[in-house]
Order: structure tokens, then C-alpha cells, then sequence
């Protein structure tokens, strides 16, 4: 989780996701080079006292700062394209769950291992004694870890949306439609997170927790919870 005074992203679980800080972290430092070169120049133009007012033309100023910002803007947009056909390429994910959004909880479905569709709810949790206040729920959306995982997304009343930091992920839930992301975390750990589209009165009490396990517990615990009643068959 981030902590207060953080400045950057929090520690990703995602490959993509460290991809996409490294491409934030580059982005930064070309601004502020940028700025500073400005900087520098309105600061030497003023405390150099000559003056410009005859100055009609000056071909080589004009071709350095057309060429100069167009070679930025391609060294941007070169890894911005290519992180974008990265996060939509879905591949052949081995696990896929389904979230829906409603006022104001998630409910999640994903597949048994009887070809049969399990679902819950998970509500968020009133009075916590370990964990987060305002974000841990009472039953968490538990996924296998470096697994190919399809994630969709959903709502069943107003847009809502999925949103985990730790692995860069933000989805909106709209109504009648089924938005899909892929995702695989790297480690095993339990990921929090928000709605992040305000969606009415209780919009801040819908935290989202997915915990990432082995695959090996993984499948002990699919049992343990369907034979628990925790998991209903839809």
C-alpha cells in the first residue's frame, strides 16, 4: 500500500505495471529537462541585457526547436504505443473471474471445477481488527498467482469501476457491457483497492481485495470454500 508522502507508484505486481512506472519515471525526467532548459533560457535572456527588437529571422533557432520537440514527442509516443497493445493483449489466460459492481459492493463469479459458475459477494468489512479501515471486506476475490488471469468487469445498476493500483489496473463497470483486461502477478499477496467512479452516497465503502495465493493452495482452498457455503452456485 502506499504510504503518506509518497511521490511515486506503489510497488507493482505486474510486469506491465512495472513497465508502465519505468515509462512514467522517464516521461518525468524529460519534463523536468525540458523545464529547466526553458528556465535556463528566459533566465539568461533576462540578466544577459541585450537586446532583440531587430532580430527578423534566425533559420537555425527555428529548425533546432521544431526538430528538437518532434524527436520527443516520437521517443514518447514509441513506448506509449507499444505499452498500450501490450495491456490489451489477452493471450490464453488459465483462470478467469468476473467482477460486477453494484450500490455498493462487488460481487465476483468465476468457474468451478465442475464446469458449474460460483459467485459471491463481498461486502466491505465494518469493524476490523487486523487489516485496513475502509478497506477490507468480508469475503476476498482469491486468484492464483503467476497464472494467466482474464479479468472482466461489469455493473448491474450505474457505472462503477475497478480500479487495483498494485497492478496498474483500472476498469470501468458499465452497464450491459463487459469490459476485459488481462493480468498476471508475479508473487503472491493480497492487492486493495477502491471504485474509482464516483457512482452515489456509499461510493467510498466499495473496496475491492484480491488475494493472490500458489496455485497449489489455490485449489485447496476453491474446496474448502465451496464445501464451506462461503461460495454460492449461480
Amino acid at each position: 500500500m502506499p504510504l503518506w508522502g509518497s511521490i511515486s507508484f506503489q510497488d507493482c505486481y505486474y510486469h506491465i505495471g512495472e513497465y508502465l512506472g519505468l515509462f512514467h519515471e522517464g516521461v518525468m525526467c524529460l519534463i523536468i529537462f525540458i523545464l529547466s532548459v526553458v528556465m535556463y533560457g528566459l533566465g539568461w535572456v533576462f540578466c544577459s541585457g541585450s537586446s532583440f527588437r531587430y532580430l527578423r529571422e534566425a533559420q537555425a533557432v527555428e529548425t533546432a526547436w521544431t526538430i528538437i520537440p518532434s524527436v520527443c514527442l516520437v521517443c514518447v509516443a514509441i513506448p506509449s504505443m507499444h505499452l498500450l497493445y501490450v495491456m490489451d493483449e489477452i493471450g490464453s489466460p488459465k483462470f478467469c473471474f468476473k467482477a460486477i459492481g453494484h450500490q455498493w459492493f462487488w460481487s465476483y463469479e468465476f468457474m468451478g471445477d465442475q464446469e458449474d459458475v460460483l459467485g459471491f459477494d463481498s461486502f466491505m468489512e465494518r469493524e476490523v481488527d487486523t487489516g485496513y479501515r475502509l478497506l477490507d471486506v468480508d469475503q476476498r476475490m482469491v486468484a492464483p498467482a503467476n497464472t494467466g488471469i482474464r479479468c472482466m468487469v461489469s455493473s448491474a445498476d450505474v457505472i462503477h469501476s475497478f480500479a487495483l493500483p498494485g497492478c496498474m489496473l483500472k476498469v470501468d463497470a458499465i452497464p450491459g457491457r463487459v469490459n476485459e483486461v488481462p493480468m498476471t502477478v508475479n508473487m503472491c499477496g493480497v492487492l486493495y483497492g477502491q471504485c474509482s467512479e464516483i457512482c452515489g452516497a456509499n461510493h467510498s465503502f466499495m473496496p475491492i481485495v484480491v488475494e493472490f495465493i500458489h496455485p497449489r493452495v489455490y485449489n485447496l482452498w476453491h474446496w474448502a470454500a465451496v464445501e464451506s457455503f462461503d461460495i454460492k452456485v449461480l
